[in-house]
């Protein structure tokens, strides 16, 4: 007969390999939260009609908004990746903070209007496709081109800039793998043999040349600073960090600081 003891133990070790299984399974949904567009923010976006693009990838219809700069269109571009629970034509509403900078937003699959479901070979393959696939189609040399991305998409943009040059990049609350940021919020788990998206930018940063600023804010509670500074000192080239007082992670666009940070690296950018 087993003891009550060996009886306890028995069921917090199947309780966690129950738990274990499931974090396995159910893993996407811990990572993407894909968000549709509202009706208020539709309203907004009719003013936009003409500079809505699709960007067809694999069978996949990628959604968007190009706005390009008619006075002069060679002038840089910024192509900005979103995070993991973001609708990238909120950012619409911040046109006149880019300055005179071209923009690209593109919704990720299954975000927006975008078709198809999220994962970080998918968003790899396709951040790749559409800056190829823009910098041809408008003539605009890669060596203009500025990526910015947040959260989870810090990681997007890394990929892209590890595999081609482009003029700069500007993260926003970035991370150098998400193995490190999960075992920060699952302590207990094996997280480095369960995840199947680790978004693993530790092992591109090294590697990539252009300037970089990530913009980190020092009440974020989902990616821990730390994460941000690691993959800041493993740049590969010139990189920067502004820490942002009072900034949390889904606030640090609310912030004076954000815009000062962003603005500033802007202009030196362009005169490099």
């Amino acid at each position: 007969m087993k003891s009550p003891m060996v009886s306890l133990l028995f069921l917090l070790a199947s309780l966690y390999f129950i738990v274990t299984g499931f974090l396995f399974i159910a893993q996407s949904s811990f990572i993407f939260f894909p968000r549709n567009i509202s009706g208020f923010q539709q309203s907004f976006l009719n003013q936009f009609t003409s500079n809505e693009i699709t960007i067809e990838h694999n069978g996949i219809s990628l959604h968007g908004w190009f706005i390009q700069n008619e006075a002069n269109p060679q002038d840089p571009l910024i192509i900005y990746y979103g995070g993991n629970a973001e609708e990238v034509s909120q950012n619409l509403h911040d046109l006149d903070k880019f300055g005179d900078h071209s923009l690209l937003f593109i919704n990720y699959r299954g975000y927006g209007k975008s078709e198809g479901r999220p994962g970080q070979g998918a968003l790899f393959s396709d951040a790749l496709f559409i800056f190829d696939h823009i910098s041809k189609k408008h003539h605009i040399s890669p060596e203009k081109i500025i990526l910015m991305g947040r959260s989870l998409g810090s990681a997007v943009a890394i990929h892209v800039a590890g595999q081609r040059q482009v003029k700069a990049i500007l993260l926003v609350t970035p991370f150098d793998n998400l193995v490190n940021v999960a075992k920060n919020h699952y302590p207990i788990f094996p997280i480095r043999y369960l995840l199947r998206h680790p978004f693993r930018s530790d092992q591109i940063a090294p590697g990539i040349k252009c300037p970089m600023l990530a913009i980190i804010g020092k009440q974020d509670r989902i990616i821990p600073n730390e994460r941000s500074l690691t993959l800041v000192k493993q740049w590969g080239g010139n990189s920067d960090h502004v820490i942002i007082e009072n900034a949390g992670h889904n606030t640090i666009s609310n912030t004076p600081g954000y815009w000062v940070a962003i603005h500033q690296f802007l202009s030196e950018t362009a005169i490099r």
